[in-house]
C-alpha cells in the first residue's frame, strides 16, 4: 500500500473518530437515564397498571382485530388488484406507461397483503394469550380465512404479472417459486431486487439494536426476562451471518452469481 494512500486512510479515521465517540457518549448517557427511569417506573408499580390496561384492551382487539383489519387492508388490496387488471385489459400492447402503472398498483396490493399477514400473526398471538374456548376458536377461524385470502391475492397478482411479462416463471404454490422467479428476471430487475434487499438489510441492522435497547429497558419495568432480547439477537445474528457468508461465497473467483 502506498504511503499517501495510507495517510489518507488515517486522516479519514481521525476526522470521523470524534463524532463517533461523541455519539457513543450521548447514547450511553441517554441509555443510563432511560434505564434509571425504567427502574423507577417499575418500583412505582407502572407495570401493574399498564398490564391491567392491556388485559382489558387486548381481548377485544384479539377477537375483532382480525376481521376488521382484514376487511380494511385486504379490501383495499383486492380493489387495487382489480384496478390493475382493468388497466391491463385496456392495454393496447404498445405503450409502456399503462403497464408500468399497473405493475406499481400490483406492488401496492402485495404491500397491503404483507401488512395484513403481519397483523394476522400478531393478533393470533394475542388470541392465544387473552382469549379462550369459543372466542379463541372464532379468532383462529378469522385468521385462516385471512391467510387464505392473502395467498389467493398473491397468486392472482403473480398470474397477472406473468401475463404482462411472459418470460416470468414460477407459481406461488411452488416451494421454489422465489428461485424460479428471480432466475426469470432480467439483469435490470435482478439489480433492482438486490438494491431493495440491501436496503432491507440496512433497515433491519438499524432496527435490531434499537429493538434490543427498548426490550432491555422494558425488562427493568416489566421483568420480561432474557427471552425477548435473546430472540432479537438471534434474528440479528441470522441476518448478519447469512449476509456475510453469502458475500464470501459470491466473492470467490469463478463463482457464478
Amino acid at each position: 500500500m502506498k504511503d499517501n494512500q495510507l495517510n489518507e486512510i488515517r486522516k479519514e479515521n481521525r476526522r470521523a473518530l470524534p463524532k463517533y465517540l461523541l455519539l457513543i457518549l450521548l447514547g450511553g448517557v441517554c441509555g443510563g437515564l432511560l434505564g434509571f427511569f425504567s427502574s423507577a417506573a417499575g418500583a412505582l408499580g407502572a407495570a401493574e397498571r399498564i398490564s391491567g390496561a392491556l388485559e382489558r384492551f387486548f381481548p377485544l382487539a384479539a377477537l375483532w382485530g382480525l376481521p376488521v383489519s382484514s376487511l380494511l387492508t385486504l379490501g383495499g388490496a383486492w380493489y387495487l388488484y382489480f384496478a390493475a387488471k382493468r388497466r391491463c385489459a385496456a392495454w393496447d400492447g404498445e405503450e409502456e406507461a399503462p403497464v408500468e402503472a399497473a405493475e406499481e398498483t400490483l406492488s401496492w396490493a402485495l404491500f397491503l397483503g404483507t401488512v395484513q399477514m403481519l397483523l394476522d400473526f400478531f393478533l393470533l398471538s394475542a388470541t392465544g394469550m387473552y382469549l379462550h374456548t369459543a372466542a379463541s376458536l372464532a379468532a383462529v377461524g378469522f385468521f385462516l380465512v385471512s391467510v387464505a385470502a392473502i395467498i389467493l391475492l398473491q397468486q392472482k397478482v403473480v398470474d397477472l404479472e406473468r401475463r404482462l411479462n411472459p418470460e416470468k416463471q414460477g407459481s406461488v404454490y411452488d416451494l421454489k417459486f422465489q428461485k424460479k422467479w428471480l432466475e426469470s428476471c432480467d439483469e435490470a430487475e435482478q439489480k433492482q431486487i438486490g438494491q431493495s434487499a440491501y436496503k432491507a438489510y440496512r433497515a433491519a441492522n438499524t432496527a435490531c439494536p434499537i429493538l434490543w435497547l427498548v426490550l432491555l429497558l422494558l425488562s427493568y419495568t416489566f421483568d420480561t426476562g432474557l427471552l425477548p432480547s435473546f430472540v432479537v439477537i438471534l434474528l440479528w445474528g441470522v441476518l448478519d451471518v447469512s449476509y456475510l457468508l453469502e458475500a464470501i461465497r459470491l466473492s470467490r473467483r469463478g463463482n457464478p452469481l
